[in-house]
């Protein structure tokens, strides 16, 4: 179950308030799309400027080839982002200002160059902060393209959501987790569980509740037992 956001403008004592939930990566870009498209306001899109980084194998890929590519670990060709939405970066920008990779923003003036937020939690909440494009170089000898891609783009994507990975660290006063399959890995559900300071504030959707026979809704608890073999 993920958390319940109100589309219309936010103050910024509720940055905290709004924090995505914690779901699979796949579904993770449906909810941002399906969220995004919800919220009122105007949408603002950015394109990329994609190359080979290879001046000599440039004229072998059409540029609909470079602009297709989509991974985890760099912004999309086509961003769209629009006033009030939360974002999260993508790359260290810029620590000494709480620009890590993972932090969270939220947008208050999606510009043509760069993008005015202001950071949602931890020490930073509320400061505000203009982020530039930057270049993205992925090398293509571990992908399944023969090339490294460089991308000019907006380190940033949106996040209505998150994976339950990207959620360590981060504490939130509501929290909403989707489970399509069990947990996979030692603590991961742990993880999730953890992140809200009470259990009130924490709701979860599991499509595959075990022991049906029984009262309540389960799921697997992933332990590595070895760790605690003291022997």
């Amino acid at each position: 179950m993920l958390i319940e956001n109100n589309d219309d403008d936010r103050e910024e004592s509720e940055d905290e308030q709004i924090r995505p939930g914690a779901v699979p990566q796949g579904l993770k870009k449906i909810i941002d799309m399906i969220r995004l498209q919800r919220l009122s306001g105007y949408s603002h899109v950015y394109l990329s400027i994609d190359k080979v980084d290879d001046d000599n194998e440039e004229n072998f890929f059409e540029q609909e080839v470079l602009h297709s590519i989509s991974i985890n670990e760099i912004p999309p060709h086509r961003l769209t982002l629009k006033k009030g939405v939360p974002i999260m970066t993508m790359r260290n920008l810029n620590p000494d200002l709480g620009l890590c990779n993972g932090t969270k923003l939220r947008i208050v003036e999606p510009k043509p160059h760069v993008i005015h937020a202001t950071i949602m939690t931890g020490e930073r909440q509320g400061q505000h902060i203009l982020i530039p494009r930057i270049v993205f170089i992925c090398d293509g000898d571990t992908r399944e393209f023969p090339f490294r891609l460089r991308r000019k783009q907006f380190p940033v994507v949106p996040a209505f959501a998150m994976t339950i990975n990207n959620a360590q660290g981060q504490t939130a006063q509501n929290l909403g987790l989707y489970l399509a399959t069990p947990c996979f890995s030692h603590g991961q559900l742990y993880v999730a569980q953890s992140r809200v300071t009470s259990r009130s504030n924490f709701k979860a959707l599991i499509e595959y509740p075990e022991l049906e026979e029984d009262d309540g809704v389960y799921t697997d608890n992933i332990v590595y037992r070895q760790i605690f073999d003291t022997n």
